[in-house]
């Protein structure tokens, strides 16, 4: 089951996001984070996992991703562009997906993850990672 993250490029703006647009640190507010970097690699941390094809367990530790992750751009089904994020489940090591749809608004970047409870959003920083 795929996983999403929102982004807004602004008012009347369908466009596709550029690099620019989505490289740097999104923080969510329940404490995940993501870190884009321009040459399409990306680190994880503490990401709602998808489902149990990509390792979720029921206990609440195990509900989370943390690590390496490879990302494009994509459209999540009826949501605005954003990126994907492709990872291997720990458990399972089966291929995984996680979206993030994303909008750019006066007072920055935000985004969401479709498969996080609503009302979780991510704010980026922006700016050039090592």
């Amino acid at each position: 089951m795929p996983v999403a993250f929102l982004a807004d490029l602004g008012e009347n703006r369908e466009a596709s996001p550029a690099v620019g647009d989505v490289e740097g640190v999104w923080q969510g507010s329940d404490g995940g984070r993501l870190t884009v970097r321009a040459d399409g690699s990306a680190d994880l941390e503490r990401v709602t996992r998808p489902g149990p094809d990509c390792g979720r367990s029921t206990d609440a530790a195990g509900r989370s991703y943390t690590g390496p992750a490879t990302w494009v751009f994509d459209t999540y089904p009826d949501e605005r562009p954003g990126i994907r994020f492709d990872y291997q489940g720990p458990a399972t090591a089966k291929p995984c997906k996680a979206y993030l749809v994303v909008f750019s608004l006066k007072d920055g970047t935000k985004g969401f993850l479709p498969q996080d409870p609503p009302g979780v959003h991510y704010v980026r920083s922006a700016g050039p990672l090592g």
